[in-house]
């Protein structure tokens, strides 16, 4: 009986324990919507993508990147002046459960670089890298429809 119960606390620890670390290494919840990228002919080096992000704590995009495209860059457009003009984001930061949006006019990710034609109805794999405030990164994949 007393081998029994050393066994089931054993047991019982080894679960609380398992439950502890996946809890705390558990991937931040994050959604990534209506992703789309615009649409390119062969000859075509230069496109765009627009998505939402909404994540369940703040976050830190570091990145994003695609096999079929050598250059992604996170732009932000700013008004300098008067005039509309482009800057290049080395992060961007995702606030708990508000809305970020990768749109026309706004931030937008650019995509440089690429070989052949971005085709219409066809679908792009696109990876976000992202770090927590714990520092700890990881990615999370998705396809992005192009129009």
């Amino acid at each position: 009986m007393k081998t029994l119960s050393k066994k089931l606390l054993k047991l019982i620890l080894l679960v609380i324990t398992f439950l502890m670390s996946t809890e705390i290494l558990a991937a931040p919840d994050i959604k990534i919507e209506n992703a789309w990228v615009a649409s390119a002919e062969a000859n075509d080096d230069m496109s765009v993508a627009y998505m939402s992000l909404l994540s369940n704590e703040d976050l830190i995009l570091t990145l994003v990147t695609s096999p079929k495209i050598k250059t992604i860059e996170m732009h932000n457009t700013i008004q300098e002046k008067g005039i509309m003009k482009m800057r290049m984001a080395h992060e961007i930061k995702i606030y708990h459960n508000k809305l970020f949006e990768f749109k026309s006019g706004g931030s937008h990710l650019m995509l440089m670089d690429f070989k052949g034609p971005l085709k219409t109805g066809e679908k792009i794999k696109l990876t976000f890298h992202f770090k927590d405030k714990k520092n700890q990164s990881f990615d999370k994949s998705i396809d992005a429809t192009i129009k």
